[in-house]
């Protein structure tokens, strides 16, 4: 279920921006929707490194081979692919990179991710996590998240000369994943993180807005998936929707349990995607989806960029049969 969500929190973060960036060219009130959307969607970034570290480290392939065929393989191949997508997508809608060189920078603006996920899929094979009390390790890993993401640095306290290893801070968000799945799920447990996150996502809305009218325009500083406000929002809300994903499970109809899951199996496809939808979108009806204002523009355009790239991604997994060039199921008999 976590991953289903992260996908469409993506999706939401990518067009909320469109009315965050309209700071001062739009009515505050919208801009505050836009905010407080684009706040609570933040944690989607990390989600997708914490189920990663869920699921790699609970078993791995027993050789390195073996691993990468299986494992690594299935980053490379969609990361590789939309890149070229992505040269195509700039050279023609637009915008383009700062930088054409792939190992440099990405050719289009979402794929950044695909280059911390490559590290953290590379070094997980030989990363093995200690067994210990699952909140103290949570503790180390928001610390250290804090510290080497540069999270610190966002607050004004530097000096530590590790402020801008921020890969190294989302390998340590996928051994939080792997430490969230250790705690134990119960309602109690489930309940203060459910607090805790709504609480981080206020401050970090209002920080935001305090910010941005300080500064004039829409600052997205604290936005960073790396900042403690999000860091924060990302491990509560981790444990949280696993609790209640654990307790859906004896309460949902198996029927919606495999659509879940279904539509989790395209969670990469429907990331490669929609930033080039929503692009194409946004050129041709853009400002149509602005005057109807942040409630109902931003869930309608998240909607329909959502169905989009899941047709998309369900296209292309008629393609890519064994899923390695999409990041869709494998369909491989």
């Amino acid at each position: 279920m976590a991953r289903a969500i992260a996908a469409a929190l993506v999706v939401l973060i990518h067009v909320a921006a469109k009315w965050f960036e309209n700071y001062g060219h739009i009515s505050a009130f919208d801009w505050q929707i836009a905010n407080i959307l684009d706040s609570a969607a933040r944690l989607s970034v990390p989600w997708f490194f914490m189920l990663s570290g869920f699921l790699l480290f609970r078993r791995k392939p027993e050789t390195f081979a073996a691993y990468i065929r299986r494992r690594f393989a299935r980053v490379l191949g969609p990361f590789l692919v939309f890149s070229i997508m992505g040269v195509v997508a700039a050279s023609t809608i637009g915008p383009k990179p700062a930088s054409w060189n792939v190992l440099i920078d990405p050719t289009y603006y979402h794929l950044w991710f695909f280059y911390p996920l490559l590290l953290f899929y590379f070094l997980a094979y030989f990363i093995t996590p200690v067994p210990t009390n699952p909140w103290l390790a949570l503790g180390v890993c928001y610390v250290l998240i804090a510290v080497a993401g540069g999270g610190l640095e966002i607050l004004g306290i530097g000096g530590l000369g590790v402020g801008s290893e921020r890969n190294f801070a989302y390998v340590l968000y996928g051994l939080a994943g792997h430490y969230a799945g250790r705690v134990r799920a119960d309602r109690r447990t489930g309940r203060i993180c459910l607090l805790v996150l709504i609480g981080a996502v206020a401050a970090l809305a209002l920080i935001t807005s305090n910010l941005s009218k300080a500064s004039g325009f829409g600052n997205e500083t604290h936005y960073a998936y790396v900042s403690i406000p999000v860091a924060t929002a990302s491990i509560a809300g981790f444990v949280w929707i696993r609790t209640l994903g654990l307790h859906l499970e004896s309460v949902v109809p198996p029927a919606a349990n495999s659509i879940i899951a279904w539509i989790s199996s395209y969670s990469l496809a429907i990331y490669g995607f929609h930033a080039f939808i929503l692009a194409v979108v946004w050129n041709n009806a853009g400002w149509s989806f602005l005057r109807l204002g942040a409630l109902p523009g931003i869930w309608l355009l998240v909607a329909s960029v959502g169905i989009l790239s899941m047709a998309a991604a369900m296209v292309a997994a008629t393609i890519d049969r064994r899923g390695v060039l999409f990041g869709t199921p494998s369909r491989q008999v």
